[in-house]
């Protein structure tokens, strides 16, 4: 009995563990599903994304290719934002009205000025972050920022700094807030001022809202390593490998806590070896052979390993579905949401079945040799 709790527990943690670490991991993922696109085209070298026309010519092709596709040019580039005494440093996204669409900024806006307004084109939305640096949190009416560029040039030197900085003010016309990190640095304007207020010729990455692997195969092959083709998840690469190695860590101490706990398999053969002890020897007399109470202790084993595994399992699973449907285990206050995110994969399952069977199963052939001596 102790050796079948113990593995009960150990695949029951091992479940919810897993189930918690993947609930994690989507609840993250979630978050970036707007602020990032579903690809990303970076230059592998450079500040620009310089595109010939056989690039031009390829791009409108692989469109029509796939009509579900769009390929958006992003201006960016770090610049420093003052309003009154308050000032941070952010990066400023020249995009065109696609970009509104498809990262669904209208969703997430917590302030807007009124559209009836006639601002011109010198208008910019600040993520949530970015407002709170600058001490704004409304934009009825609009408030005006200034927007500052280093021009750093042959000539520039000590006698004329003046001259190397840029500066534009602009009317701020909304307030956005889509994901922690993209709205403490993003700042979003039309594409036209920002072209001419940087100096770009060309944008610093395109971004394709289509999640086809077949057109992400197609610009690979064109663009070779030339450029650096990422989906969400490898655009935040630093966050989710971290995430995954934390949890290769927890499952190879979880293993580790199932193989201390089927030394119980050990102990019950062992114990089950000296009850039977003149059960064995009337066996024996019988003419069994070792092979053959081997495998008889073997079996047995096996029974407490799938039992434990079976049990735990079913505890496993009762966890995880009480906390995603009903809450167990709360986040506290201040948190994305309520209650601590799980999502149940059969993979897991798989991955728990095989370490805890993987684990009985050796243990159980080694007693047996021990049980049973030749």
């Amino acid at each position: 009995m102790t050796a079948l709790v113990g593995l009960a527990l150990g695949t029951a943690a091992m479940t919810v563990v897993l189930s918690a670490f993947a609930g994690l991991e989507d609840l993250v993922a979630g978050q970036f599903e707007d602020a990032n696109p579903a690809l990303k085209i970076s230059p592998s070298t450079g500040q620009y994304l310089e595109l010939s026309k056989a690039d031009s010519v390829f791009i409108s092709s692989i469109a029509s290719k796939y009509p579900a596709s769009v390929f958006e040019p992003v201006y960016e580039q770090r610049v420093l934002l003052t309003q009154g005494e308050h000032q941070t440093i952010a990066y400023l996204l020249g995009v065109s009205g696609e970009y509104f669409r498809e990262h669904h900024l209208s969703d997430h806006l917590m302030t807007q000025s009124d559209p009836a307004l006639d601002l011109g084109g010198n208008t910019i939305e600040l993520g949530a972050g970015v407002a709170y640096y600058l001490g704004i949190s409304t934009t009825n009416p609009p408030p005006i920022i200034s927007i500052y560029l280093p021009k750093i040039t042959a000539e520039t030197n000590a006698l004329n700094l003046s001259e190397s900085v840029k500066a534009k003010n602009v009317f701020v016309t909304g307030i956005h807030s889509v994901q922690p990190d993209y709205d403490a640095s993003k700042v979003i304007a039309p594409k036209e001022w920002v072209q001419e207020f940087t100096g770009a010729q060309a944008p610093s990455y395109l971004e394709v809202y289509d999640e086809s692997a077949a057109l992400r195969r197609d610009l690979e092959a064109h663009f070779g390593d030339r450029t650096v083709i990422a989906d969400r998840l490898e655009q935040e690469a630093t966050l989710f490998k971290v995430m995954r190695s934390e949890r290769l860590v927890v499952i190879a101490i979880l293993a580790f806590v199932v193989f201390l706990a089927s030394f119980g398999v050990v102990s019950a053969l062992t114990i089950i070896a000296l009850e039977k002890d003149n059960d064995i020897k009337t066996l024996w007399a019988m003419g069994a052979t070792n092979d053959q109470l081997r495998k008889l202790f073997f079996t047995n084993g096996m029974y407490i390993t799938l039992s434990g595994w079976g049990v735990g399992m079913l505890l496993g699973i009762a966890i995880i579905l009480l906390q995603k449907y009903v809450g167990i285990i709360t986040l506290g206050s201040g948190y994305v949401q309520e209650y601590y995110p799980v999502t149940l994969k059969i993979e897991h399952i798989i991955l728990t079945t095989l370490i805890v069977l993987g684990i009985g199963t050796i243990m159980s052939l080694w007693s047996t040799k021990n049980v049973v001596r030749d």
